[in-house]
């Protein structure tokens, strides 16, 4: 089958293979997945720059959709037919941990495996996925049925975008009625954390980004302030106190940049939280003033939005259907296996929240 292969930590590392097969049948409580589209996320590309320290060859990607094709003999979450968003947790099901509901905290998370080959060399699948292919096998726990209704390009930004953004703020911050907010960062994950904000009442959400062109979306996703973060002389944090009066109850650092973040600390007035969306390299240090967290204020660390995948997954899908979350908006391109440089090439212009790879064409 059609799949692409990372064999190094520079973006012409990648190559397109028509030969990529599954190393094994299925086990008992696994899933046979036809990918119908995979969303290109900042994620991808900082694997492929070797920021998450990933062994290769590996099948990239982790932001997909698709329908169940086969099943386990023992799998009862999902039959043949389903329509299924992918989960990037490959929690084990069974331990203290996921049975108590908080499955983002099992222990084994980050476990890596090789199920899938060409010729004789075995490859990995990056996030427990590897998505940019035609075909995966995932555990049973990872495959969340949804209604048929929602396309499949737009069901796919439900499991990480839309997931992290989301559940930053449902789940971890718990904004409410009246909070003010700063996004720093207006990509697709911001965009969602911006929407989520926005359904749960906050009075005030400040948009940051470097890029002009999201403007228009961050407002769009319902963000009542944009600053471009435009030249040496831009202080994000004097602007954000100035347009909140003194501070926020919530700042989202979304790029992945430990001196935003130092920032967004600042932003956030006392009591309030603060809460690290974004990844960067994951051996950096964050500093920070002492008295710049002290004032009883919440350091939020965020993994994929403190999510429950079967729970939450269904519910943002059903948001979706009544009209209150936006994923389609999102999805500014659709491309083949081979469209991957061009959308690599647009996250680093700011030019686009999503392309959604086709694996099997438009």
């Amino acid at each position: 089958m059609q799949g692409l292969i990372l064999e190094g930590t520079t973006e012409d590392s990648i190559r397109l293979s028509n030969d990529i097969e599954h190393v094994a049948d299925l086990q008992p409580r696994q899933v046979r997945v036809e990918v119908r589209a995979a969303g290109v996320c900042g994620s991808d590309l900082s694997c492929v720059h070797g920021k998450y320290y990933m062994p290769t060859p590996l099948v990239p990607g982790h932001e997909a959709a698709g329908v169940v094709v086969e099943t386990g003999s023992a799998v009862t979450y999902c039959e043949v037919g389903d329509h299924v968003v992918l989960s990037t947790f490959g929690n084990c099901g069974h331990c203290e941990v996921c049975e108590g509901g908080d499955p983002g905290n099992c222990g084994a998370l980050g476990a890596l495996a090789q199920p899938y080959k060409e010729g004789d060399q075995p490859l990995y699948n990056f996030a427990n996925i590897g998505a940019f292919i035609q075909e995966t096998i995932v555990s049973e726990n990872q495959c969340i049925p949804i209604p048929k209704e929602v396309p499949l390009a737009s069901a796919a930004l439900i499991g990480c975008g839309v997931m992290t953004g989301a559940g930053a703020v449902f789940n971890r911050a718990q904004v409410r009625i009246g909070d003010t907010c700063v996004v720093i960062g207006a990509g697709g994950v911001g965009l969602n954390v911006i929407q989520a904000a926005a359904l749960s009442g906050a009075s005030q959400i400040i948009a940051i980004d470097r890029a002009p062109t999201k403007e228009r979306m961050a407002m769009e996703f319902g963000a009542t302030d944009f600053l471009l973060a435009d030249g040496d002389d831009f202080d994000a944090v004097a602007e954000v106190k100035a347009l909140s009066k003194g501070g926020v109850n919530h700042s989202f650092e979304v790029v992945g940049s430990t001196a935003l973040l130092a920032d967004a600390i600042k932003m956030t007035r006392a009591g309030g939280n603060v809460c690290a969306v974004g990844v960067p390299d994951l051996t950096a240090t964050v500093t920070y003033g002492f008295q710049d967290l002290h004032q009883n204020k919440n350091l939020m660390g965020i993994r994929a939005g403190g999510g429950k995948p079967r729970r939450d997954f269904r519910l943002l899908a059903d948001l979706y259907l009544k009209g209150k979350l936006k994923l389609d908006e999102m999805i500014s391109n659709t491309a083949g296996l081979d469209g991957l440089q061009a959308a690599f090439d647009a996250l680093k212009e700011g030019a686009e929240a999503r392309t959604v790879l086709l694996p099997h064409g438009e």
